[in-house]
């Protein structure tokens, strides 16, 4: 007899060992932050286990509250989908999944995963958000950044310097959106998934840090105590890596970073930011379209709508954005795929066919995608 639950605080080794064998990975050196020693992460994995007890696959929910544009969001990183090999085919990923997606409504606006596209379409996951990656070479630092002086400036490992902790716990809560870090927690946040995190210093003086990727040829965050020095962090970590190229990673809604990024970059591209479940459409678009308005800048304009269910009418006008918990006569009715693809994609301009189509004829310009974004060391 299968049961399907959550784990107990002493089935600590098998839910990791489990981890560990399904993905070929050192859990806790990978993922410090949900699995170091000290931290007790059963509470976030719904398991199964066996008639023997033994735990045969699991699905683990990362809590993540956030603040978007000074709104408070529920939100749940899902990840450690794991099914043991000789369990494989017998449906117990779906069935924890969907217990999950049951219980969200409960703790969570909003589930955010990266994973395989139509694996996880089969749970009404959309995958969608705005990332923008700038290319930056040796030739753009050599004739863009010639008067760029770096002279003053050293690359660290971040938490080497004193006080880091603390230094990045400030640069993070000063961004216009962001996921709530611990303090005690950061150097366990900015390590994993084999990141290297990188203090910017100025003499002796922390002025920023960054996160390199495993390689050192992405930047996957950046964040400067004054933006006017953010090329000359990139110059001296271009120098620092020894990459002919490097990409930066940035979200839309960090305008003075992209407005830096883009005066100097080779290039740029647009791309996804993970997969989304939204479980309350009310609170994530007011939360979204307050951070794109503030940020970006919205067109005046309204937007009603039945969105899986759950009516809403949103407007931008001179007192700023307001959501509410009601439709106009006649509102336009979505199921859930067609309503993220119209809040997550630029995909709903496409949409050609019934409720579809009369929604997307009645969004003011420039509303949607909305500017939904992940840091890596967010993820999980």
């Amino acid at each position: 007899m299968w049961e399907y639950r959550m784990a107990r605080p002493d089935e600590r080794e098998e839910y990791i060992d489990l981890a560990n064998y399904a993905f070929k990975i050192d859990a806790e050196s990978l993922l410090p932050k949900m699995y170091s020693k000290d931290i007790d992460s059963s509470g976030m994995h719904m398991v199964a286990a066996d008639e023997k007890g033994r735990l045969r696959a699991q699905v683990a929910v990362y809590p993540e509250p956030m603040q978007v544009g000074g709104f408070p969001l529920r939100v749940g990183y899902l990840g450690i989908v794991s099914v043991h090999p000789r369990a494989r085919g017998e449906g117990h990923m779906k069935v924890l999944m969907n217990k999950w997606l049951e219980e969200a409504p409960a703790s969570y606006d909003m589930l955010v995963l990266y994973g395989q596209r139509q694996r996880y379409e089969y749970f009404n996951f959309t995958l969608g958000g705005v990332k923008l990656k700038y290319s930056v070479g040796e030739v753009n630092a050599r004739h863009a950044l010639r008067d760029v002086s770096t002279e003053e400036l050293s690359i660290r490992p971040l938490f080497e310097v004193e006080g880091a902790a603390a230094f990045a716990q400030q640069l993070n809560v000063n961004r216009p959106s962001y996921v709530q870090r611990n303090a005690q927690q950061m150097s366990d946040i900015l390590t994993g998934l084999e990141q290297q995190p990188l203090g910017v210093l100025e003499k002796d003086k922390l002025i920023g840090y960054l996160v390199a990727s495993k390689t050192g040829k992405e930047i996957t965050e950046l964040a400067m105590a004054d933006a006017a020095d953010i090329p000359r962090a990139v110059k001296a970590y271009l120098a620092h890596s020894g990459a002919d190229w490097i990409a930066v990673f940035a979200p839309e809604y960090e305008t003075e970073l992209n407005a830096s990024l883009s005066s100097f970059a080779e290039n740029y591209a647009v791309e996804t930011s993970d997969m989304y479940h939204i479980v309350d459409f009310a609170r994530v678009l007011e939360a979204y379209l307050k951070l794109k308005h503030q940020s970006i800048g919205l067109a005046p304009g309204e937007f009603s709508a039945v969105l899986n269910g759950q009516p809403i009418t949103a407007r931008v006008d001179e007192k700023g954005v307001t959501v509410e918990r009601s439709a106009k006569p006649g509102a336009v009715e979505l199921d859930k795929k067609q309503a993220q693809t119209l809040l997550l994609t630029p995909h709903g301009r496409y949409m050609r066919m019934g409720a579809a189509a009369e929604a997307g004829a009645g969004i003011p310009a420039g509303w949607f995608p909305l500017p939904i974004f992940w840091y890596i060391a967010d993820k999980f």
